[in-house]
């Protein structure tokens, strides 16, 4: 199970960004993996996309 977790974010991460509107994309599924992860608990959402905010911008390379 935590394997499969780790292939999933570890897909989501390594998906191609090629505007704004596919970098929120990409934002708002790993927030929702984080979500799901979770356990599916209201309540975290700033938190889950502060997050997945954070570990996309961290794997896209510089401009």
């Amino acid at each position: 199970m935590l394997r499969l977790e780790r292939e999933k974010k570890q897909q989501v991460l390594t998906q191609s960004v090629s505007s704004p509107d596919d970098l929120q994309e990409k934002i708002a599924r790993r927030a929702y993996q984080l979500y799901e992860e979770g356990g599916f608990l209201n309540g975290n959402e700033m938190d889950h996309w502060l997050k997945a905010e954070r570990e996309i911008l961290k794997e896209r390379p510089s401009a």
